[in-house]
């Protein structure tokens, strides 16, 4: 079965579930342990399943990160004119602060490009699993452990163009961006 032809399962509304359940308790203390709330109501007015409220650098040896904030559309639309400087050889990671709203989202993940002209593509992709709906804001962190560690030298230097994208295991994307990176002798280039 290609990926094409598969048909991503009908939705479970949650509140219907935990009243289909009121009267397991096993039942529902494993939905609670899951961590779906039972009082959880989403948004009225936002039918948006994953919101992406922040993308950040964060940096092993530099205190201030860099980073984008996705509160409107105009935000959104500023990433890909503001860059994002790294300074060459610093070590740094990416954090991303979202939350989920109105129903579980199965196998978020991220799929990041970075273009060159000088070198060829690098995408990654970082699973980063499975979230229930939430009224709160939540950070995760890329690399989960460590850091990567920005190229250094005259070639290495200069603006990189990006993009990410915020999937699920069906495939929906919830949010793309493009955004850059600069590669810079000094944080203040």
């Amino acid at each position: 079965m290609s990926d094409k032809s598969k048909v991503p399962p009908p939705e479970v509304n949650l509140s219907e579930q935990f009243k289909k359940e009121a009267n397991d308790p096993a039942m529902q203390a494993y939905l609670k342990s899951l961590g779906i709330d039972p009082t959880y109501q989403g948004p009225k007015d936002d039918p948006r399943r994953v919101v992406i409220s922040e993308f950040a650098v964060i940096f092993k040896d530099h205190e201030k990160p860099a980073v984008l904030s996705f509160k409107n559309d105009e935000e959104l639309k500023k990433a890909k004119k503001t860059p994002l400087t790294i300074k060459e050889g610093c070590k740094y990671k990416m954090r991303v602060t979202f939350r989920v709203q109105h129903n579980v989202v199965l196998g978020l993940q991220i799929i990041n490009s970075i273009h060159s002209k000088l070198t060829k593509t690098i995408k990654d992709t970082e699973m980063l699993g499975t979230y229930p709906p939430k009224n709160e804001f939540q950070s995760v962190e890329i690399p989960k452990h460590g850091y990567h560690e920005a190229p250094t030298g005259a070639l290495a230097r200069g603006e990189y163009k990006a993009d990410m994208k915020f999937i699920d295991d069906d495939q929906k994307c919830h949010l793309e961006f493009d955004y850059v990176l600069k590669i810079a002798k000094d944080w203040n280039d």
